[in-house]
């Protein structure tokens, strides 16, 4: 646990600004499925009551399962653990992969995490290699690509169209969200 530090807020309203033009540069990157890699990795997302995926969810395990079928990586890992119940995030996006045609020994779940960064600090040890696809929606790849080399990663963006992107107020809801996570991570990793 983290004690108290003052100096936090100061330097998130610093970040704040070029958060959101990251994030906005990082929405606007479109997906390139030629390069090889290690692993495919598809962050995680909340579920749906019963454990259903949410829009979200099922779109990044959809556009993982597309890309391992181009073949350009050996290995999909799915992330995120059951934040109330199980099911987990990985486990639901490991079905939707099986549905998909990919097969079981080739899908790797990462179970313990609860955010973004968790997603990456415990996937390392399941990727064969630092070369990562990194599979989630537009307004959360800036913030992932940066998380993802912190943990040693040399990722590839593959942002996804959910249903929530397509919507103007949760597009714009999002990537606000996104800005203020980034700017808040990047203030407290200068502790």
């Amino acid at each position: 646990m983290h004690r108290w530090d003052s100096d936090l807020l100061v330097r998130f309203v610093r970040y704040l600004p070029g958060a959101l033009a990251e994030v906005r540069t990082g929405a606007a990157l479109r997906a390139d499925s030629t390069e090889m890699a290690d692993a495919i990795v598809v962050l995680g997302c909340r579920l749906l009551p019963g454990g259903e995926p949410s829009g979200s969810l099922r779109a990044r395990a959809e556009a993982g399962a597309a890309l391992f079928h181009r073949g350009v990586a050996p290995v999909i890992v799915t992330t995120g653990s059951s934040h109330e119940q199980p099911p987990g995030e990985a486990v639901v996006a490991a079905r939707i992969l099986r549905e998909r045609g990919v097969p079981p020994d080739a899908i790797r779940m990462e179970e313990k995490s609860r955010n973004t960064d968790g997603n990456f600090a415990y996937s390392v040890s399941l990727c064969p290699g630092p070369r990562i696809y990194v599979v989630t929606e537009p307004f959360h790849i800036a913030r992932s690509l940066r998380i993802a080399r912190v943990y040693g990663f040399d990722p590839i963006p593959f942002p996804v169209v959910s249903p929530a992107w397509t919507r103007p107020w949760d597009r714009t809801r999002l990537t606000a969200r996104d800005a203020v996570s980034l700017a808040w991570w990047r203030g407290d990793r200068e502790r």
